[in-house]
């Protein structure tokens, strides 16, 4: 049995690269494709160092097919993780356009250069809001409304159904991840560097002396605060391999999440326990627009199509960050 080559595009982030950690520490040769926007060269530098083997990373916009093209051809895929995405809220709403373009667009070139090569396995890096700002204080269901609010989740849920079609092909296989609140760290070289996620935000205003913020504070959840599934990226990782492993039929798209919410007063809290700045003022100010009281993922489906659940707990996902 020869070893897989998988091609993980946007692999230089902070989700591709756990989910190279993964694949390479079981068994799978894998090519980092990464334009360097958002990704970071020195965590494939970790990563060659921790695993003792050669990672390529080829530094080129997802846009750039006959790049990728090529690569594909030179490097043999056998499967491709695509995470490359932009993936800011509140950026999306002012680029809509280019949000369109290299989400959704750019998606559908890769499966059309996928079929082309031969490439059978695709599994896509989706998310929750897809599901946009739901007023039910239900989990989220994989076959429930999908009401994206943002351009974002709009090009990631036009983008599913491209891929969908794809592994509905004869032979082919794969699935879309629909990713809830991500947190927490292999290791220290991996860190998210967003601007976009609670847990880094907060940390950024903690070192900079800075209060963090709430936005609103009478939502209708017990402390007030909006409610999340903050899932770990190491889980996260996991399930990408879970899905490649995979030896029957996924569904199209599969929620991974924890199914357990806890609120932005919560994650706060946690963050200044463990940074020893417990006594920190919290400024509470107005809701943001567009923010649910209360978003987190039914995770029944990832369990029963392929035996996923999440195994790190909120706390061991903080603490991982220090």
């Amino acid at each position: 049995m020869t070893q897989e080559t998988w091609l993980l595009t946007g692999g230089a982030g902070y989700i591709g690269t756990h989910i190279a950690d993964e694949f390479i520490r079981n068994g799978k040769n894998v090519v980092i494709y990464d334009s360097l926007y958002q990704g970071l060269e020195s965590r494939i530098v970790y990563l060659r160092a921790k695993h003792n083997v050669e990672i390529p990373l080829i530094k080129a916009d997802i846009r750039d097919y006959n790049e990728i093209e090529s690569v594909i051809r030179t490097h043999k895929i056998d499967g491709i993780v695509h995470t490359a995405a932009l993936k800011a809220v509140g950026e999306s709403m002012e680029k809509p356009d280019e949000y369109f373009e290299v989400n959704l667009d750019a998606t559908t070139e890769l499966l059309e250069i996928a079929k082309r090569n031969g490439v059978k396995k695709f599994i896509f890096s989706s998310t929750a809001a897809v599901y946009g700002s739901p007023d039910s204080m239900d989990p989220c269901k994989e076959d429930g409304d999908k009401k994206p609010i943002s351009p974002y989740g709009d090009s990631k849920y036009q983008a599913e159904s491209k891929v969908t079609d794809f592994i509905n092909l004869e032979g082919n296989h794969g699935t879309s991840l629909r990713f809830f609140n991500v947190v927490g760290a292999a290791a220290p070289e991996l860190l998210d560097n967003s601007v976009e996620n609670l847990v880094p935000i907060v940390l950024g205003k903690l070192n900079k002396g800075e209060a963090p913020t709430i936005f609103g504070t009478d939502y209708p959840t017990p402390d007030g605060t909006c409610i999340r599934d903050y899932v770990d990226v190491r889980d996260i990782a996991r399930a990408h391999l879970a899905a490649a492993n995979a030896t029957t039929k996924l569904p199209p798209a599969m929620n991974i999440g924890t199914g357990r919410g806890a609120s932005v007063r919560e994650i706060i809290k946690l963050v200044l326990e463990a940074t020893n700045k417990g006594d920190t003022k919290v400024n509470e100010v107005e809701r943001r627009a567009g923010d649910p009281a209360f978003l987190c993922a039914d995770i029944n489906l990832a369990k029963l199509a392929m035996g996923f659940t999440s195994q790190y707990s909120l706390e061991e996902s903080v603490r991982s960050l220090f």
